[in-house]
């Protein structure tokens, strides 16, 4: 199976290339969504603080109960994955494009 895997890749560079793209665009989307979701949770605790109570630092799951968050990065550890699926990502194109300049 992991034969297959492997011919089925540098039989065409361009699948790498393009899944190399696609994985990412889909961390960067997911770090996108992650500021995103960091800017809400950090505005609701500024006007809890203005309100005269204590802030406290609330997830994303307690904002919005209703939407599956399970997926968006919150953490130090949730963006570093992110970004280190992205230079997983920029490395498939780099040895996509390496494999088709081999063949040539």
């Amino acid at each position: 199976m992991y034969e297959m895997l492997i011919e089925f890749f540098v039989a065409r560079p361009g699948r790498l290339r393009a899944t190399g793209r696609a994985v990412f665009q889909l961390s960067g989307i997911f770090l996108l969504v992650g500021l995103c979701g960091r800017i809400a949770t950090v505005g609701v605790s500024a006007i809890q603080g203005m309100g005269g109570a204590k802030p406290y630092e609330s997830s994303l799951a307690l904002l919005y109960p209703s939407l599956p968050t399970w997926w968006v990065p919150e953490s130090i550890l949730g963006y570093g994955a992110c970004v280190l699926v992205a230079v997983f990502g920029l490395m498939l194109v780099q040895l996509g494009k390496a494999i088709d300049r081999a063949i040539r």
